[in-house]
């Protein structure tokens, strides 16, 4: 029976519309939010998600969204206005979210070894997914405990229903390799690789015609009140301003609202967003703004040449190998530059990969970065196709060594769990054998008891007929002798 909260956060279907259908619950997310303790709530703030426990409840506007979805364009990833080109940047996930945006990438890769703690939680080795349904009745049994395994049940929880949902409410348990040590879960890009998610399902709507939509739909929903005015519903009086999602409010009234996409203008665009002084004190947004200067940094030293003259205007095209985007700036001093993206053909593999870059958008001098990274970009095309593109950072490429050896003892350990599968189907193979000459025996056992049934039947009837003949031969005998004492 499926959950009537997971359909609480969507609008009925409306005739004549291109609709979705999605298993996104920020309802029941909320619901969970509310019984956490003081505890529970220090320990996933330790980890860096103690932003998202201030989520408001909020309904998703199906109308807006779905005009919005039909303006994607998955080669540029960006949304086609009739004013112009924007898209989701790294800043606006920070912003509306409050999760980090750099950091190690956040990767499932296909060759993680199968773990016990996957095992705890109902995984298998051939279906490596946990329901959302099983992660929620496992939250009730913790109650106010906030352990480790607490901390991450309600993670995995949360990427099922919040930030990574997907069309048939599991969550990949893989996810656990990230989560194991929890003390490192922070130092992931947890925001950059919701963006990329979210961008995967906005391609897979627009060249599959999907159905079913997954990704954080909220955040596409809280970038289009902060970026285009006429979508807007009332904001929200209230004094908490970080993260931006806790801004905004939405009434039954403001569900039926339609963009009208045809009738926007320039004006009713904001095209970048404009830091208050409260948000530039905020750590995360600190870290990105330094990752940023790193990397236009070293794009400026590697790709422009001593004699280039750098162009004032504000529009730059950036040309990672993967997709060319545009980035769209209101004043000629300042730009973004869109974090790179995977080609659209590599989200839709049989294996996820969520990947985050700290390449990221930026306000920088203006100028053309073309053919950058060559070889980085031939040598991601010798992947497994089943992989996304990755971009290894410099703090990556220090750790090399290390994961090398890392993915080597990964390694014998799959081989050992391999051969411990082998002795577990021979094991099977021998008990089903004898199940089978257990079950031969027990065919001529039922035979013998047949034939057994059939003699007895053949015995008592014979049985009945000699007890007839002796019955009557007393009979007989009897008669003779009284007619004898009669006749004397």
């Amino acid at each position: 029976m499926k959950n009537p909260s997971r359909r609480s956060s969507i609008l009925p279907k409306e005739k004549g519309k291109k609709v979705f259908s999605t298993r996104f619950s920020l309802p029941s997310f909320v619901k969970h939010v509310n019984k956490l303790t003081e505890s529970q709530k220090e320990a996933l703030n330790r980890i860096g998600f103690g932003y998202l426990l201030l989520i408001p409840n909020q309904l998703l506007c199906k109308n807006i969204l779905v005009e919005l979805m039909d303006k994607w364009n998955p080669k540029k990833c960006t949304f086609t206005l009739p004013p112009g080109e924007i898209t989701i940047t790294l800043l606006d996930v920070a912003l509306i979210l409050g999760l980090p945006v750099t950091g190690n990438p956040v990767i499932l890769r296909e060759d993680v070894p199968f773990s016990d703690l996957e095992r705890e939680y109902g995984a298998v080795l051939w279906n490596r997914k946990i329901t959302v349904a099983a992660l929620e009745e496992r939250l009730k049994c913790y109650g106010e405990a906030d352990e480790e395994d607490f901390t991450r049940t309600f993670l995995l929880f949360t990427f099922g229903t919040l930030l990574f949902p997907n069309s048939n409410g599991k969550v990949d348990s893989r996810f656990l390799s990230l989560l194991q040590d929890l003390s490192k879960v922070s130092r992931f890009a947890w925001g950059a690789a919701v963006l990329e998610d979210l961008f995967n399902w906005l391609c897979k709507r627009k060249e599959k015609n999907v159905q079913y939509i997954g990704g954080c739909l909220i955040l596409l929903q809280i970038w289009l009140y902060e970026h285009v005015h006429n979508a807007r519903p009332k904001s929200l009086d209230n004094t908490l301003r970080f993260p931006r999602i806790c801004r905004w409010g939405n009434s039954r009234s403001h569900l039926g609202h339609c963009l009208k996409v045809k009738e926007l203008d320039a004006n009713q665009i904001t095209w970048k967003l404009e830091l208050t002084a409260e948000e530039s004190e905020i750590e995360i947004i600190k870290e990105l703004f330094a990752a940023q200067s790193e990397r236009i940094a070293h794009h400026v030293d590697q790709s422009c040449s001593p004699g280039d003259s750098l162009s004032s205007g504000s529009d730059m095209v950036i040309n990672y190998g993967s997709s060319e985007q545009k980035a769209i700036s209101n004043s000629e001093s300042e730009v973004e530059i869109v974090g790179e993206v995977c080609e659209p053909k590599e989200r839709f593999s049989n294996q996820l990969s969520i990947v985050s870059t700290d390449h990221i958008e930026s306000p920088s001098t203006s100028c053309h970065v073309l053919n950058d990274r060559k070889e980085q970009i031939e040598h991601s095309h010798t992947l497994p196709s089943n992989f996304t593109s990755i971009i290894v950072s410099d703090d990556d490429e220090d750790d090399l060594e290390e994961r090398n050896r890392s993915l080597g003892k990964q390694n014998v350990e799959l081989k050992e769990e391999i051969c411990n599968l082998k002795k577990e189907i021979e094991f099977l193979s021998n008990k089903l054998e004898c199940s089978s000459m257990v079950e031969d025996q027990n065919v001529k056992l039922r035979k013998e008891v047949e034939n057994l049934r059939h003699e007895n039947k053949v015995l008592t009837s014979s049985t009945q007929k000699l007890v007839a003949r002796l019955e009557s031969i007393v009979f007989e005998d009897h008669g003779v002798g009284i007619g004898d004492q009669i006749i004397e």
